[in-house]
């Protein structure tokens, strides 16, 4: 009987140490948006759910990760025209698939973006977030997690038109502040500097994001350590530039879609258009 516990006790140990030691697999997540944060028209709101919801990947090793959008075909989009049928707005969400190889050992990230039927290839250094790091945790998907917090620049503000015409109404966001706070939640027993989108340097996975209280939050669903390692690569193809010449991009082309009745990845047009 001795024997026998003793054994129990020696591979629960082996499997406890295994998981504290995990440093490659797959972490799934998913990314909430508050589609109602910041637009004030009641029309508008009325026909768009509170949130957006999508699914994300990473997978890694000690050497590099690769972030990746999870694309369901035949999930129906909750957002698809939605109010067309009665002769309202009519909307179009078009979520851009991303993906971001982080190259841990060079210190570089290589975020390939699908966008307004084109893709964009940004290459550039590693963000160095000033990170603060708090004493609280809490459990995410079986994993203890520290906080950890920092300021990054508010997403960038938008404004939506409804309607056809030049008095068309406008709903307009409220001006924001140029840096929101960033909340992060990362696990010491997966001790890998790596998270969703480019967000890393900590010493641990990051297994939830939560950008300006909530407006935009990723958190890890599952965590396993099986993965397909063939497909740890880093993308090639797109027209190549850094993250600031990216950002002046994305700048003139939410301008452009403005001034078009959309914004950003969101079409805007009269039910029957």
């Amino acid at each position: 009987m001795k024997k026998l516990i003793f054994s129990f006790l020696l591979v629960t140990s082996v499997s406890i140490a295994a998981i504290a030691q995990m440093k490659e697999g797959k972490i799934s997540y998913e990314r909430k948006i508050n589609m109602h944060r910041f637009i004030t028209d009641p029309e508008m709101k009325a026909r768009i759910p509170e949130f957006r919801t999508d699914k994300f990947e990473l997978i890694f090793t000690e050497q590099a990760s690769l972030f990746r959008t999870v694309v369901d075909d035949e999930a129906p989009d909750p957002f698809a025209n939605n109010g067309g049928d009665r002769g309202g707005v009519r909307f179009n969400f078009r979520m851009p698939e991303t993906s971001t190889y982080t190259d841990i050992n060079a210190q570089m990230q290589y975020e390939s973006r699908a966008m307004f039927e084109k893709t964009f290839l940004v290459i550039d250094s590693m963000k160095q977030n000033k990170w603060k790091i708090s004493d609280e945790t809490k459990t995410i998907a079986k994993y203890v997690c520290k906080k950890a917090t920092t300021m990054v620049a508010a997403p960038q503000q938008m404004r939506m038109r409804i309607g056809n015409g030049p008095r068309a109404a406008e709903d307009s966001v409220a001006p924001k502040p140029k840096e929101v706070e960033l909340v992060v939640w990362y696990t010491e027993e997966i001790p890998v500097s790596v998270g969703p989108d480019n967000y890393a340097g900590l010493p641990g996975a990051i297994l939830e994001v939560n950008t300006d209280n909530g407006s935009n939050v990723i958190m890890a669903t599952e965590v396993s350590t099986k993965f397909p390692k063939k497909e740890l690569v880093q993308p090639t193809k797109g027209d190549k530039m850094n993250r600031a010449q990216f950002q002046d991009a994305m700048k003139k082309i939410m301008e452009d879609m403005q001034r078009g009745g959309g914004m950003g990845g969101i079409r805007i047009s009269r039910g029957g258009n």
